[in-house]
């Protein structure tokens, strides 16, 4: 495997020597993805941890009757397994690991400071998974949305000295089956944050201008 750098620059791998992470990586491929490309099915590579190197995947559940719900977003960095029963779908170009699950494993044992990473992006996933059913669950949908907003924020948002940016990589339909609602509403939302002057929309990315009013709304829980 080429690249030891982008590994070592995850979560994941940072406090790894990069001894270790090539005697541990230097059999496994990689595969690149393009925007939209599906990269994996259910159960598909059931042998395999996906370590994401570069992009951001939508995981996500497909029904029958053609409809979506989304469970999480990937971004660089994350390890998901491929025994699941759902679908991946690039939102953007990028670069994906597959691991075997015996080396993970042997990874695991071995290696401590390894061991205590995996927990650490786990317990960040275990998170998100419990926000997102408790906003389902208990919050009004604009509450939901300000959240979302303000998670990419923190996910992942580029800051420069006028505007803070975030990178969205998601068309208003698949925001809504991320927060549980429709396409109609997601697009009034964003229409009526801008006519505020909240933010501005913009191809693939949301130039948020009063960053704290996205803060207050996504925080307070008296809306």
């Amino acid at each position: 495997m080429k690249d030891f750098g982008k590994l070592q620059g995850t979560q994941l791998f940072s406090q790894l020597p990069e001894s270790v992470v090539v005697q541990c990586f230097n059999h496994c491929h990689t595969r690149k993805f393009r925007k939209k490309e599906e990269i994996f099915g259910p159960e598909e590579h059931s042998d395999y941890i996906y370590l994401i190197l570069q992009g951001r995947i939508r995981v996500y559940l497909r029904y029958p009757n053609g409809k979506e719900f989304t469970l999480t977003i990937l971004e660089s960095g994350a390890v998901y397994s491929g025994h699941t029963r759902a679908f991946g779908q690039a939102l953007n170009d990028g670069e994906l690991i597959f691991l075997p699950v015996q080396s993970f494993r042997k990874l695991l044992m071995e290696v401590p400071l390894f061991a205590m990473s995996v927990i650490s992006v786990l317990g960040d996933s275990l998170k998100n998974s419990i926000n997102t059913i408790e906003s389902l669950v208990f919050k009004e949908v604009n509450k939901r949305l300000y959240q979302f907003i303000y998670s990419l924020a923190l996910a992942g948002g580029e800051q420069d000295t006028a505007t803070f940016q975030v990178i969205l990589g998601l068309t208003h339909q698949q925001i809504a089956t991320i927060v549980g609602s429709t396409r109609q509403t997601v697009n009034a939302f964003f229409n009526n944050l801008q006519e505020e002057g909240v933010i501005i929309l913009e191809k693939d990315k949301i130039i948020i201008r009063k960053f704290d009013v996205i803060v207050k709304r996504a925080k307070d829980d008296t809306e």
